[in-house]
């Protein structure tokens, strides 16, 4: 299998990470009969790739900068949640409606790890391999269990090898919609999820027939005092890869905070080229709010291209990238 390295679409947590997206979105209206929040963060990435053969190249861009706006209204039958956030580019993120636990339209999906994400100053990081976080059209619940506990089921459309893709002239057999369920849970301050997600793919033989695959993913987040805290992510997709990954995080103080994440990926396609990256990175917060950050990327793999840099460009054996970046968050 050939590994798949563009970041998909987008998709669902509990409602509580679904509007996080603008973890500080602004209260402009909160009464007994409604609720508006607008949110986002502006960013200024600027990154030198430095490849293991080849000149040096520097680029500049606005990182993921964002902005969001969410309504809620409050209604005899619980909180009714409108949330829309997209990129200033113009790539849509956010655009769903939630209530009692259903989440209708594009949002985190239910198989996006989240609980598994390191910290890098990369729009990738290990989001797109050991720690899948992506977002989609989908029409889910989430069910409270109690405890610190839920579970949740999904229909969804992750426009990659399934749905009914014209193939040859003919559409793909399978009428089935990508079928999704998770486990969330926090047991004394130790997060834990869990998810398996099965799809349809086009059968290389027969154009109107089709083939079923299940991937799964797990995590855990275990805080180690204040000032520290550690993940584990794993995703395995059958025929494509299995990738591994654990990250920390050190507190240094209230403005400085220090990120290292390490990722192994196992390619079960064809090519079978195995690889290994690390990130490290320095975070500083001033009183204004203003974010500072610089990081170092390093890929040490089979030589092949693994993976898409900010510039486009594929990741080698040996390769490193440089960035720095300047945000604010409103």
């Amino acid at each position: 299998m050939k590994l798949r390295t563009k970041i998909a679409g987008t998709v669902a947590l509990p409602l509580a990470l679904a509007i996080a997206s603008a973890a500080s979105a602004a209260t402009i209206v909160d009464t007994d009969a409604h609720r508006l929040q607008i949110g986002g963060f502006v960013a200024a990435q600027a990154y030198w790739e430095m490849p293991d053969a080849g000149e040096m190249n520097y680029g500049m861009d606005l990182g993921s900068s964002r902005l969001g706006i969410n309504y809620t209204n409050k209604t005899n039958a619980g909180d009714i949640t409108y949330m829309y956030e997209q990129t200033v580019g113009g790539r849509l993120r956010h655009a769903a409606i939630l209530h009692d636990g259903w989440v209708a339209g594009q949002s985190w999906s239910f198989f996006a790890n989240l609980n598994g994400l390191g910290e890098t100053l990369d729009a990738n990081g290990n989001a797109i391999t050991s720690s899948w976080a992506s977002r989609n059209p989908l029409l889910g619940k989430n069910i409270n269990l109690g405890d610190g506990m839920s579970v949740g089921v999904a229909l969804e459309e992750r426009g990659t090898n399934s749905g009914n893709a014209v193939v040859s002239g003919a559409t793909n057999a399978s009428p089935l919609p990508d079928l999704t369920a998770n486990f969330k849970g926090n047991f004394g301050g130790v997060g834990i999820f869990a998810a398996a997600q099965m799809y349809q793919v086009n059968d290389p033989t027969d154009a109107k027939a089709s083939e079923g695959k299940v991937r799964m993913t797990a995590s855990a987040s275990l805080p180690l005092g204040d000032t520290m805290g550690v993940k584990a992510a794993f995703t395995a997709d059958p025929d494509r890869y299995s990738a591994f990954s654990a990250s920390a995080q050190m507190k240094m103080s209230d403005q400085l905070r220090t990120n290292l994440v390490v990722e192994q990926v196992m390619d079960d396609g064809a090519a079978g080229d195995d690889y290994m990256q690390l990130w490290v990175n320095a975070i500083h917060k001033t009183a204004s709010g203003w974010e500072w950050g610089a990081e170092v990327h390093m890929v040490m793999g089979d030589g092949t291209v693994i993976a898409p840099t900010a510039g486009g460009a594929g990741t080698k054996d040996g390769d490193m990238t440089f960035r720095l970046q300047a945000k604010y968050a409103f």
